[in-house]
């Protein structure tokens, strides 16, 4: 077990440092936009989280369920095979990315309009989402190397690969937004040139040729297409989570509370990005292991990562939940220090965040099933807590119990969550053979 341990530790940390720094290009655009624009451009970028969110949830299909399938056959010993389900799922992604580029640089302000911006927000939404969309193909791509670069045997690459684009980010978001006084648009374009320095690291393990997956041309097998998005649909479904949430909490807030409201959830919103990337983290660096450990058929090394991954991820939620409740005021000003804002997301937050404790628990049960090809119960847990649950919690709790109670709507939708997968893990046992 001490090879699996350490083997452990190789593929999770840089799968949680890399997913943390691929989250952090919209935190950091939120912290700049927040104390260079103010509270109203914090807001305007919320606005535009719904659609983004949107598309790279549907476009982490084809990553994750090509890694799937790539690490499935590489226990195999199948590597044509696997390299053949790599190229696969990189084509459907640059054709997914094609598609968002085209939408979001065609109709920002009716994006923006749907997804609840006000008179007063929607100009800056709809530039934000204007320059952030024609980034699309660097920002998918970018994505989807990371996972296979990481599955190819190099996960430490993959990490410095974003690692590269983030710090880029950082240093443009403060030329474009302070120096140059670009503003929102700034933001935008400093995350899309981060991406871009993050695609050419990633290249390179291609070009090198450090692994054994190869970038070649190949004829494209609908039948392995199909097989790559079953995979990948709980891994999408459960990404969905994010612009689903965001979208429910813009339209009810809009009409509750107003801007104020929507940008307390920018806030919030943000810090739950870094949360779910920590933890969904750690389940995508599982995952490459779960593969090989299914692929060769090891029921024991399966569940000893099974365990690993409850055990870190409720130890993580702990922390994240202990540093927001010791320092909330203090993070909250980190992004925007308008005195009412820092109080009313300051109320929200130790209710919000409470949701990270069965989240992370979600997070692993689903990660394990779709590894396993156990897509229907992933697939039922993923819709029941990104869209089905979460939607209803958001829409009936104020409703029920007054607007306050809004903040409770992510707590209670990711308890009946786990509620289900721990029956259905219980009635449905799983087989490794």
């Amino acid at each position: 077990m001490k090879s699996n341990g350490r083997r452990l530790c190789r593929y999770v940390f840089p799968a949680v440092g890399g997913l943390c720094v691929t989250y952090l290009y919209n935190i950091i655009d939120g912290i700049f936009v927040g104390q260079g624009v103010g509270y109203m451009g914090l807001g305007a970028v919320n606005i535009g989280v719904p659609f983004i969110t949107f598309v790279v949830a549907v476009a982490a299909m084809f990553p994750m369920g090509g890694a799937t399938v790539v690490a499935i056959r590489m226990g195999r010993r199948n590597e044509k095979g696997a390299n053949h389900a790599f190229m696969t799922a990189l084509i459907l992604t640059v054709l997914m990315s094609l598609i968002l580029m085209a939408i979001g640089m065609l109709f920002p302000c009716q994006i923006a309009r749907l997804s609840g911006a006000s008179d007063t927000m929607l100009e800056m939404s709809s530039q934000y989402l204007f320059y952030y969309t024609a980034f699309s193909v660097p920002m998918l791509l970018s994505t989807c190397l990371s996972v296979f670069v990481r599955n190819d045997g190099s996960p430490g690459l993959a990490f410095w690969g974003m690692c590269a684009g983030a710090a880029a980010n950082i240093f443009l978001d403060w030329l474009f937004i302070f120096p140059l006084q670009m503003g929102i648009i700034g933001a935008a374009i400093a995350s899309g040139l981060g991406q871009v320095i993050s695609l050419v690291v990633l290249l390179s393990h291609f070009v090198l040729k450090k692994g054994k997956l190869r970038i070649t041309r190949i004829s494209i097998s609908a039948k392995l297409a199909g097989k790559i998005c079953k995979r990948g649909i709980p891994e999408a479904i459960s990404q969905l989570n994010t612009p689903v949430t965001a979208l429910c909490y813009n339209l009810v807030l809009s009409q509750m509370i107003g801007d104020m409201g929507v940008s307390t959830f920018s806030v919030l919103s943000f810090i739950f990005s870094l949360a779910n990337a920590i933890l969904s983290g750690v389940v995508q660096g599982l995952q490459p292991l779960w593969g090989l450990s299914y692929g060769k058929k090891d029921a024991r090394e399966m569940g000893y990562y099974f365990r690993a991954g409850i055990i870190m991820n409720g130890i993580l939620s702990v922390l994240i939940y202990g540093v927001l409740f010791g320092f909330d005021r203090q993070i909250i000003a980190i992004f925007n220090r308008d005195p009412a804002l820092i109080e009313m997301t300051s109320a929200a937050l130790p209710v919000f965040a409470l949701s990270f404790f069965p989240m992370g628990l979600n997070l692993v049960i689903t990660g394990l099933l779709f590894s396993t090809k156990r897509t229907n119960q992933a697939n039922v847990i993923a819709v029941s807590r990104g869209i089905v649950l979460k939607s209803l919690s958001i829409f009936c709790i104020p409703i029920i119990f007054g607007r306050e109670a809004i903040w409770f709507a992510a707590i209670a939708s990711e308890s009946l969550t786990l509620t289900v997968a721990v029956i259905l893990l219980r009635i449905k046992q799983i087989k490794w053979q």
